[in-house]
């Protein structure tokens, strides 16, 4: 199974896409993803002191600038809830609080992403067409790598070369 990366070009600089590597969730009517590689500077805890003190150190990151409220969590085992979703072979998302109360509860890697990422239809095109962004498909185990063994600094130039493109060779154009 495949899954879809868009990575931000560095016409991004200064946007909140800046460096951005996202897994694009629907490309059906306009697009949907969200950013793996963002913390967002709160932690878990910060956000649900009730979560207990294994929450009091793990990051939230900044899945993207829409519904900054909403949480989705992005994991590696199904957690027997009914609101979650497989992506692929290792990778579950849900929204359901209860999955994210049981994750914290538990040992398995997981991302709390605030937010998502939303274009209108033929908005992402538009903005591809413009040089802001590179995408691709990539295989669950190149994603799983991406997620769980490679820091967050280094995800962007990890992205770019699962797309067959060295980051030396990304030029900059205009700020956003």
């Amino acid at each position: 199974m495949t899954l879809t990366l868009l990575v931000a070009t560095p016409q991004l600089r200064g946007s909140v896409f800046e460096r951005g590597v996202l897994l694009m969730l629907d490309e059906q009517n306009g697009a949907l993803g969200v950013m793996l590689n963002q913390p967002s500077g709160v932690r878990i805890g910060e956000l649900l002191p009730e979560a207990g003190p294994s929450a009091a150190f793990l990051p939230a990151y900044n899945g993207g600038p829409v519904e900054r409220s909403a949480g989705w969590c992005l994991y590696t085992e199904a957690t027997g809830q009914l609101q979650e979703h497989q992506l692929a072979d290792g990778l579950w998302l849900s929204r359901d609080r209860d999955v994210l109360a049981e994750l914290l509860s538990g040992d398995q890697a997981f991302y709390l992403l605030l937010g998502y990422a939303g274009w209108a239809p033929g908005q992402l095109k538009r903005e591809e067409q413009e040089g802001s962004w590179l995408w691709g498909e990539v295989s669950a185990e190149d994603l799983a790598e991406l997620l769980w063994r490679t820091s967050d600094e280094a995800k962007w130039d990890a992205a770019l070369k699962l797309l067959g493109t060295p980051p030396e060779n990304v030029v900059g154009g205009a700020q956003a």
